[in-house]
């Protein structure tokens, strides 16, 4: 389905500004380029009287006013062909504006500021109008940002308004000590003269994270994991504005009122970020920004600036198409299939369910003996299921068609944080025999653990180490009254590290073998401040129908030794798969490759290369690498949208569009919405980011329609969970192995060649 919004259908607005422009051309002067010094030297020089940007053909020097002195060839630009060009106009009267409405900059270079007027400090509201002693040194702001673009959702330029929250605590470490609040571990800022004030400064700007304070020295910190001083006088320093942090501090200072206030600041802050709050403010300011009329942003050149698109009639409406949610299929010849997966699992089993060779997979479950009765509680309502419970009444065995299940049950002398008795409990579980999968039961109390004193990471390293994959419980979930979701879930991760294929997308069949290729990245730092040393690439291999085929990671490696090493992992997971399928010289090959993050030179170049090679082998390759990414500054509303709520409690999702509308914002450019009213968690959480799609220029194959619906129906192919997910199981995956990577690097004995040998083809990491 597809059309623009109106009528039935959604009411599609968006954070976005659109601009008019008074004239098709302007008038400036173009200077060769010669170097970067160069250009910022006339930046510097010309800063009152011009805009100095780099364009094509050199540096354009735009005039501001009548009697600005020419400077360079002069030249005429006509928008249209200088888009870029036009639009930084456009920033830069952006940011002129903000300094006369009285706001100071974040940036020199952004219309970036925060509303710090008393009436908007969402803390005081919260606090009904007035805080009691030295709560009032904390604040919570509206933070705004401006920013042009040369396409948007109606097809044209604008302005995207971006609005967020910012957190300051005012009193210095000093004055937090003399109120008995506990700062050690926590990381402070302060101004370590590495950042160069400007004019219209924000005055907090120049405040960088300097480390964590490791103890307190008299009237100085000692900073652990600091890029520069290790001390820093405490009345100079200042608690870095985490969430947790700031609520701690509330809790200190506010005593027994301090719950009530930090609920109400919940309810504040939803105010502001709400869907319906994001569109309120968005809204204002295009009203302020229209009532200054024509907005100068060159000598002969000015803009309008219309209300959001989407809220009115001024700007051309944007072009919407509704994607379906995926078909999933149950079987190799594509005869069964269902809508829902859970259904389609009760109804026909796993697809692999003819050719599954672990009918009577061998489990080992490690617990603290003190948990063995709840334990084997929970352990027959898994197999056997939940008497008369439709969502998990079948049980794992019957679910999933295993004709059995033989459980090894080692049961360990030890507490809840022995992580010594856990390793033992584990290595004697592997000494039972052959294993297929290892349960390991954990609780609450050690989630807080990390390395060697983690249970948990212990287990996982000491199974992963010879080859069996890992399933964690807690005994938290075992002691639940409703067990049927939690178990229906289990159930399912379960099947998959145990080498099954629960389901498939039905998914019509391409022409070329398709093969679809999430690409991540883990970098090992020794702390959070530290350079990254070393990195290493993740790689996830899907079939277009989501299939997942394996994982691969590169060996730890320097940064200038990165591309080949990347390479080499890519090339070793795509021989792996070719041979698998039986590849032959005339077939076509496709290539999709999905970041998370703007692929970097080096990533580009070792896919490039590996192109390269298979396109002397194969008798045509073709390649798209797509950035997917929900870290951006794009809102999607949809006015007609009024959320949804249950039998009981507030209305969640007023004015957030349902999963699946795809929008264009450029040639190359795709929203699409993952996150509908049904898939928000509270009636307070904010309004859902839409996954963006961008196509890298090195693409051979560029069709960002096909992309975008794989993208979408991927996000629907976990089989960590039943329901889907607001990122492409290529990415999911991804972060998963890099997560758990970062962490098992901190425990003795972990070999990573496990993953890339043992577990290659294993979900170990769901």
């Amino acid at each position: 389905m597809s059309g623009v919004s109106g009528g039935r259908g959604p009411l599609l607005a968006f954070n976005f500004l659109p601009v008019k422009f008074t004239a098709n051309a302007f008038k400036g002067g173009l200077v060769d380029f010669v170097s970067h010094e160069q250009l910022d030297s006339l930046r510097a020089e010309l800063a009152e009287t011009h805009v100095v940007s780099r364009t094509r053909g050199g540096i354009a020097c735009v005039p501001l006013t009548n009697d600005a002195e020419e400077r360079g060839t002069p030249t005429t630009f006509v928008t249209r062909e200088y888009q870029r060009l036009t639009m930084k106009l456009v920033q830069q009267a952006l940011i002129r504006s903000v300094v006369t409405w009285g706001y100071k900059l974040q940036s020199p270079r952004r219309a970036a500021f925060v509303s710090r007027s008393p009436d908007k400090d969402l803390l005081v509201k919260a606090g009904g109008g007035r805080l009691p002693g030295t709560l009032s040194e904390l604040h919570v702001y509206p933070q705004y940002s401006l920013d042009s673009r040369t396409t948007g959702p109606n097809g044209g330029p604008g302005v995207i308004v971006t609005v967020k929250t910012r957190y300051e605590i005012d009193l210095t470490v000093e004055e937090l000590l003399t109120r008995g609040i506990a700062v050690r571990g926590l990381y402070v800022i302060g101004d370590n003269g590495t950042y160069q004030p400007f004019p219209d400064m924000d005055p907090y700007g120049t405040r960088r994270t300097v480390g964590a304070i490791d103890r307190v020295d008299g009237q100085d910190l000692v900073l652990r994991d600091a890029p520069g001083a290790t001390r820093i006088a405490a009345r100079q320093a200042w608690l870095e504005s985490r969430r947790e942090v700031f609520n701690n501090v509330i809790t200190s200072l506010a005593g027994g009122d301090a719950a009530r206030i930090i609920r109400q600041l919940d309810q504040e802050a939803f105010d502001l970020l709400g869907a319906a709050g994001r569109l309120k403010k968005t809204t204002e300011i295009a009203h302020w920004l229209s009532k200054e009329g024509q907005l100068p942003i060159a000598r002969d050149l000015s803009v309008t600036l219309s209300p959001p698109v989407g809220t009115s009639d001024a700007s051309r409406a944007a072009r919407w198409t509704r994607y379906d949610e995926p078909v999933f299929s149950f079987d190799q010849a594509g005869d069964k299939t269902h809508r829902y997966v859970d259904h389609g699992l009760n109804e026909h089993g796993p697809f692999d369910v003819e050719f599954f060779a672990k009918k009577k997979p061998r489990i080992a479950v490690v617990m603290p003996r003190e948990h063995k009765g709840i334990v084997e509680n929970f352990l027959t309502k898994f197999l056997h299921g939940v008497p008369g419970d439709s969502v998990f009444g079948q049980g794992f065995i019957r679910k999933y068609h295993l004709t059995a299940c033989e459980i090894h049950l080692e049961p360990f002398d030890g507490g809840p944080t022995d992580a010594r008795a856990y390793r033992e409990a584990c290595q004697s579980a592997l000494q039972s025999g052959d294993l297929d999968l290892a349960i390991v039961i954990t609780s609450e109390a050690q989630v807080h653990l990390t390395g060697n004193d983690s249970p948990y990471l212990v287990a996982k390293s000491v199974f992963m180490g010879q080859g069996v994959p890992v399933q964690e419980i807690q005994v938290e979930t075992a002691r639940m009254g409703k067990l049927a979701h939690p178990l229906n879930t289990i159930a399912l991760a379960s099947y998959a590290k145990l080498g099954g294929i629960p389901f498939v997308i039905a998914a019509p069949r391409a022409l070329a073998h398709e093969l679809v290729i999430g690409i991540g990245s883990a970098h090992v730092k020794a702390s959070r401040n530290a350079e990254a040393e070393r990195v290493v690439g993740i790689t996830t291999v899907f079939s277009a129908d989501g299939n997942y085929l394996l994982s691969s990671t590169s060996r730890e490696a320097d940064y200038d030794e990165y591309p080949r090493e990347l390479l080499r992992s890519l090339t070793e997971s795509i021989n792996a798969i070719k041979s698998r399928n039986a590849w032959d010289p005339t077939d076509e090959i496709r290539l999709v490759f999905h970041v998370f993050k703007p692929l970097k030179d080096t990533e580009a170049t070792a896919v490039k290369n590996l192109v390269q090679d298979l396109t002397g082998r194969y008798a045509k390759v073709e390649f798209a690498f797509v950035q997917i990414s929900t870290d951006h500054d794009w809102v999607m509303f949809d006015r007609a949208s009024t959320g949804t709520s249950g039998s009981r409690g507030p209305v969640k999702g007023y004015l957030v569009p349902q999963r699946g509308y795809a929008v264009p914002i450029g040639r190359d450019e795709m929203l699409v919405t993952v996150s509908g009213p049904m898939d928000i968690k509270s009636p307070l959480h904010g309004a859902p980011k839409p996954m963006r799609l961008k196509l890298h220029r090195e693409s051979t194959f560029t069709d960002i329609e096909y992309l975008s619906r794989q993208a979408f129906r991927f996000t629907s192919m976990s089989w960590r969970r039943m329901y889907p997910s607001s990122k492409p199981v290529t990415i999911l995956y991804s972060d998963l192995i890099a997560s758990l990577l970062g962490h098992l690097r901190h425990v003795r004995n972990w070999n990573a060649d496990a993953i890339t040998t043992k577990l290659r083809w294993s979900r170990w990491f769901l």
